[in-house]
């Protein structure tokens, strides 16, 4: 009798692995990824990379207006303290808009591309080594503007510039990315701002005392 129980306890025994397998392995698949999870993972992911590169050039960018901003307020300083040194009490005359600025830092500004100006009315400028030796006679370094370029009017743009027809007066235009209501004050001084496409276009007048 024993002999033909044994069969039947080796069947039920065997089904009792099988059973406790097949348990396992269910359990080992419910805690895997499905397809829509994984492609819910990857949106996710996605989403958060954009957001995170949009964040950060857009510190870059307030980061490089600021550069601008800070060393404009130099160049107010420098001239300002050129005219009370001269005996004149002018500003340095310059009538070929020298970039604010020293190559090689430096090879272009305002339209950094051609001389054909869409924007704002003002063309290309380059620096002027006549220029920079001046302003070294008030200062050790020259304050250098952001190189950062942006567009208007499908050109790039970037910098600033210097003018003074007769020294008395002196006229600074710098440009900073972004369509900004306003330009920040600098030394005291409000400058007026055009604004089109991705380029603000800032100007300061000065007064020799």
């Amino acid at each position: 009798f024993s002999a033909l129980i044994m069969p039947y306890r080796l069947c039920f025994s065997n089904t009792t692995v099988t059973l406790k397998s097949m348990k396992r392995w269910a359990n080992n698949k419910n805690h895997g990824f499905t397809i829509v999870e994984l492609l819910i993972v990857i949106v996710v992911i996605g989403i958060l990379a954009a957001i995170t590169i949009v964040a950060f050039n857009g510190i870059q960018t307030r980061t490089e207006n600021n550069k601008t901003v800070s060393a404009v307020g130099g160049w107010v300083k420098a001239l300002r303290q050129y005219a009370v040194q001269n005996d004149s009490g002018l500003f340095p005359i310059e009538t070929t808009y020298p970039c604010m600025g020293e190559a090689p830092t430096i090879s272009r500004c305002a339209n950094t591309q051609d001389s054909t100006s869409p924007c704002f009315g003002a063309g290309g400028a380059t620096p002027r080594p006549t220029f920079v030796t001046t302003m070294k006679t008030v200062v050790s370094k020259i304050p250098e503007l952001s190189t950062q370029s942006m567009d208007c009017g499908g050109r790039q743009y970037g910098g600033g510039f210097y003018n003074s027809v007769n020294g008395s007066t002196a006229t600074l235009t710098f440009y900073l990315k972004g369509s900004m209501s306003s330009c920040p004050a600098i030394a005291g001084i409000t400058p007026s701002s055009q604004t089109r496409d991705d380029t603000t276009v800032c100007t300061i007048i000065l007064n020799a005392s």
